[in-house]
């Protein structure tokens, strides 16, 4: 009987940290997902707007295709099951200003109502006008790992540094090239792809 009752509460104890641990890790994932969709969801609807050249000539109908287009694009990003409000804090057609703020509601593994808030604030002249985007690409091995892509004369910004078995990373360098790059003071002036070098 000792031993029964022993085992029970083990049994619940176990349950409790697997909860607690999911609850806690399901926020992350989800927190996560919303700012990478809402980034790229914000990213796309501007590339679209500035590719269609409708920037400077703003108009109701411009303003509300980037709405419909960010909303969108948001909506096809997110996979979790959840109840999202988007609120459009301010859309400054003239001074090129978009802030969105997204609240994502969910319930946990124990049925308890979470919420999770996002907020994104985009200039659009930094998007707009002659500055293109330029992709930056590392590469650990020959494979992906880490992309990003920014407006032309952007600051590269360096991914955390990539780790492998049996070697200490040392530097990156051009793809082709085995010479360190100076990162911290390098721009986004062409599309560009590194490699991570080890020793």
């Amino acid at each position: 009987m000792k031993h029964t009752v022993y085992g029970i509460f083990l049994a619940l104890l176990v349950v409790m940290v697997v909860a607690i641990v999911l609850g806690i890790s399901g926020k992350n994932v989800r927190k996560n997902e919303m700012e990478t969709s809402l980034n790229t969801a914000i990213e796309q609807s501007l590339e679209r707007l500035r590719q269609e050249k409708t920037y400077y000539s703003y108009e109701t109908e411009a303003y509300q295709e980037l709405i419909t287009d960010f909303h969108r694009l948001l909506l096809a990003q997110i996979e979790s099951d959840s109840e999202l409000q988007v609120d459009i804090l301010t859309a400054d057609t003239k001074k090129g200003i978009l802030d969105v703020r997204v609240t994502q509601r969910y319930r946990t593994i124990l049925g308890k109502e979470k919420k999770a808030v996002c907020r994104k604030s985009v200039i659009l002249e930094e998007y707009s006008g002659k500055k293109g985007y330029h992709t930056v690409t590392f590469l650990v091995d020959g494979e992906t790992y880490s992309r990003y892509s920014l407006y032309e004369g952007g600051r590269i910004i360096q991914p955390e540094t990539p780790r492998k078995e049996g070697k200490v990373f040392c530097y990156w360098s051009k793809q082709g090239e085995q010479k360190e790059c100076a990162l911290d003071h390098m721009t986004a002036e062409d599309n560009l792809v590194l490699e991570a070098v080890f020793r």
